[in-house]
């Protein structure tokens, strides 16, 4: 007894992981750069190192499994240092995605740490670069449409740094 069928419709196993392409990743215009001080409150005369948000990269495939999309995210940041007397760098940072009406859908934060890297032969600091990979894991309602999403980079700056920089 043999059957045989077809259906218009394709159901895909809740388990499985399917491969999808990789969504477009911005930097934030507003929170692209970032600075910190060692004497509070922070100004323009007393900032410790300056940082950007210089590059990504996806390093695997992006992909969808059980309605959660995946991915290994590597950010590049640069750090200048300006009035700095230790050398630890801590960067807190977010992904937020965003929907195809631009709409914040998930929100993730981050934080890179390193160290200055110092002039040989002396003690003075000079522009370092920082990675940081992160597994994304973000949940979603249409795969469809995902592909249209977007990723949105930036520092996580308080209202006295934005008026610094800004």
């Amino acid at each position: 007894f043999l059957l045989l069928g077809c259906s218009s419709q394709t159901t895909v196993s809740t388990n499985a992981t399917v491969k999808t392409s990789c969504p477009i990743v911005l930097f934030s215009s507003e929170h692209d750069q970032y600075i910190t001080g060692n004497i509070k409150p922070i100004t323009t005369e007393n900032i410790s190192y300056r940082a950007e948000i210089n590059n990504y990269a996806f390093n695997s495939e992006c992909s969808i499994k059980d309605n959660i999309f995946q991915a290994e995210l590597s950010l590049l940041f640069i750090v200048t240092p300006d009035l700095t007397e230790e050398s630890s760098i801590a960067l807190p940072f977010y992904v937020a995605a965003l929907n195809t009406t631009d709409e914040v859908v998930d929100m993730q934060y981050y934080q890179v740490d390193g160290d200055l890297i110092s002039e040989s032969g002396n003690e003075n600091y000079i522009e370092t670069e920082l990675t940081k990979t992160i597994k994304l894991k973000i949940s979603f309602f249409n795969a469809e449409e995902f592909n249209q999403d977007k990723l949105v980079v930036g520092f996580m700056l308080d209202k006295k740094k934005l008026g610094i920089l800004y």
